[in-house]
């Protein structure tokens, strides 16, 4: 009798124990879900940052295309108006609630014309779309991804994987600890260096150049007509910097041919031709630039909103009447600038992975 008496007490003291565990997993589930969902690494969830807590978004745009069509389904609702393409324009934005970014970095034409299509076909409320691309879009290869592969759109309303790949995956977990990591380094500070070499250390462009990217294009923007949805491209800003690595390469005849059939297909906005933003160098007095391609936030703001305006400041519209005239001025141009900064173009020349990470520090840092 004492046997089973004693069996039975250590019995539902096992199953206590078990009980306990099942609890304590759940909480520490759930606790991992909270602090995905606080730190928000993807800039997801909310426009407000605390600094020095994830205020410094090491992760805004990594692995996004795990978790694109998540944000998709979460952050469309009473948006109708959309940026997407490459990820030259940061999330920040406009800070219009009307506004919505689905961005990706190292993008292909190909994955950009899913997104859009995707997003034309899952909410009607969207009326205007604005897709940036410029010169290295039609020649990201897949071994130039390292940011995962694009998933296909199964259904418009969030599922099990929308909510693993958001608050339980490893990535998600890992991104939001370095982003507190970061943070913290830099007391509050959103950024402190400018890097001059960091978007070109390592690019190369192969012999030969293919236009086939912009029957996607075409095929987009004719698919927008025939929804009713306004497809805006424009050619992102990108600094003068970036332009004589293109030349150095031996890749300008490509450069030129890509905007002018590119304006055979449609009209553009080019944010790329010389003007005061973009015809600097990149050192400590940089205030447009954070490297060859990416903006401050500063400059950011103010693109978007020159985007989003009738009367463009920055953008010259690009047609097929114009674009020959556009391109010609703008190698005169560049050559011109080549000719005022020959050090500088010695040192784009020659600049090899090891640049990569060559930074100066910024004498003023973003506000």
């Amino acid at each position: 009798m004492a046997d089973k008496e004693t069996e039975n007490t250590e019995k539902v003291l096992n199953d206590k124990k078990d009980i306990l565990f099942v609890l304590l997993f759940i909480l520490c589930v759930l606790a991992i879900a909270l602090f995905n969902y606080i730190v928000d690494p993807y800039y997801i969830f909310r426009k407000e940052t605390i600094n020095g807590f994830n205020n410094v978004k090491t992760h805004q745009f990594s692995n996004r295309r795990e978790i694109l069509y998540s944000d998709v389904k979460i952050n469309t609702k009473g948006k109708d108006v959309v940026f997407t393409g490459n990820c030259l324009l940061s999330r920040y934005g406009s800070g219009l609630d009307n506004v919505v970014f689905f961005t990706v970095p190292v993008v292909k034409i190909s994955e950009v014309s899913q997104i859009v299509k995707n997003l034309i076909s899952y909410s009607p409320e969207i009326k205007t779309i604005y897709w940036g691309m410029f010169f290295d879009d039609f020649w990201n290869k897949d071994e130039d991804e390292d940011n995962g592969i694009l998933p296909e759109f199964s259904s418009k309303c969030v599922e099990l994987q929308d909510f693993i790949n958001l608050f339980f995956s490893y990535n998600t977990t890992k991104y939001s600890i370095e982003t507190i990591r970061d943070s913290v380094k830099n007391h509050g500070e959103k950024m402190k260096y400018v890097y001059p070499f960091r978007e070109i250390a390592d690019k190369t462009y192969s012999d030969k150049f293919s236009l086939d990217s912009l029957k996607a294009v075409k095929e987009t923007v004719e698919f927008a007509n025939e929804h009713g949805v306004k497809l805006v491209i424009y050619y992102s800003p990108i600094n003068v910097t970036k332009k004589m690595h293109i030349y150095s390469k031996n890749q300008w005849d490509n450069y030129r041919k890509l905007k002018l059939e590119l304006a055979n297909v449609c009209d553009f906005y080019d944010y790329s031709l010389s003007n005061k933003y973009n015809s600097n160098i990149l050192d400590g007095n940089s205030k447009y630039y954070l490297d060859n391609i990416h903006l401050s936030s500063e400059y950011d703001k103010f693109i978007i909103n020159d985007l989003l305006s009738a009367d463009k400041k920055v953008a010259k519209l690009v047609t097929k009447a114009n674009a020959k005239a556009m391109t010609e001025k703008e190698l005169i141009d560049l050559m011109n600038f080549i000719d005022k900064n020959k050090s500088t173009y010695e040192k784009i020349k020659q600049v090899s992975i090891d640049d990569r990470f060559e930074r100066i520090e910024k004498k003023t840092a973003e506000n």
